[in-house]
């Protein structure tokens, strides 16, 4: 990040007009920025819709067309159509087995009844815990390898609902190389640990399949993913929250042979539903695990060697921050 590109960074503060934000947890190429403008917004009057599908679908559906005219009507127009008891966040759950639930009406995002919940990698057991592992352990892959990944599991008790933003906080180090392009995805398994996929299209029919087997991403949504070159993991102090990372991107610092350096990367907001027995899964690699957003485009070559190592327990503890949602 140099002068030429800090300069075209829109100053979300100041817009402050009236704002009607329509958002998705599946878009790999708007989800992103659109939760990042709103949240960070100058305007005092500005509503939030999170729909459950893919935006032109969405935009285009008449009930949507007529809720957003209702909006312009009464800001431009000055009617008094009863728009300003629209709830200012109203959020969807996914099911991924066709049980979703929209319009969740909320005063803000994440809703006021979410914790931020750390769930501790385990590299011994492979398994995800609310409680910090006992001593250290170590997980890896090499990059040009099969398996190119390391993950981690695990299984909810009892119902259980995220909304809001996940991140992972993770000690890494760079085994062979100066540098890691990292991958991380968080999925939804059944009881079974059969991976649930969700289309976000209309179209589902063989040709969809083959285009969103490995990419097309926008398309079929496999779950919230985030990405980082471990060189630029400097945190911006400015805009960095506890919740959602934020980096600076202005700086490059290698990484120096065995050394151990903690990265923080932001994943796409969720809002999923956990049904006793089915399971999460945090993946780790050094390729994008989604593929491309949309069909044709060319998949991106991570500039990796050598082994990626992921440090867990004591001193490394690394950890997935989940928003959980009250029971």
């Amino acid at each position: 990040m140099d002068g030429l590109w800090e300069n075209k960074v829109p100053q979300f503060d100041k817009i402050n007009v009236p704002a009607y934000v329509v958002a998705s947890y599946s878009n790999t190429l708007h989800t992103a920025g659109t939760f990042r403008a709103w949240r960070r917004m100058g305007s005092e009057d500005k509503w939030l819709r999170i729909h459950n599908s893919q935006e032109w679908p969405d935009y285009y559906d008449q009930s949507n067309v007529e809720d957003l005219r209702r909006f312009f009507d009464h800001v431009l127009k000055g009617e008094d159509n009863g728009w300003e008891q629209t709830p200012r966040v109203r959020y969807s759950l996914l099911d991924l087995r066709g049980g979703d639930q929209v319009s969740v009406p909320a005063d803000q995002f994440p809703p006021a009844d979410v914790t931020s919940t750390k769930y501790y990698l385990d590299a011994r057991t492979r398994a995800l815990g609310t409680a910090m592992p006992d001593g250290e352990a170590t997980a890896g892959y090499d990059v040009a390898a099969t398996p190119d990944r390391v993950s981690f599991v695990t299984r909810f008790d009892q119902e259980t609902t995220l909304v809001g933003y996940p991140k992972a906080h993770l000690w890494v180090e760079a085994d062979g190389s100066d540098d890691m392009d990292l991958f991380v995805l968080v999925q939804k398994l059944d009881a079974y640990g059969t991976p649930l996929q969700a289309f976000t299209a209309l179209n589902r029919g063989a040709l969809a399949q083959d285009v969103t087997e490995r990419g097309g991403s926008i398309l079929r949504y496999k779950g919230s993913d985030g990405r980082l070159r471990v060189s630029m993991r400097h945190l911006d102090k400015a805009l960095a929250t506890d919740d959602v990372p934020a980096h600076t991107f202005d700086r490059v610092e290698k990484l120096s042979p065995g050394e151990i350096v903690d990265v923080e990367i932001d994943l796409l907001p969720v809002g999923l539903t956990f049904l006793p027995g089915e399971q999460l899964r945090l993946v780790i690699s050094g390729r994008s695990l989604l593929g491309t957003m949309m069909p044709g485009n060319r998949e991106y070559t991570p500039a990796n060697s050598g082994r990626h190592i992921i440090h867990t327990g004591g001193d490394h503890a690394s950890y997935l921050q989940l928003p959980v949602q009250d029971a």
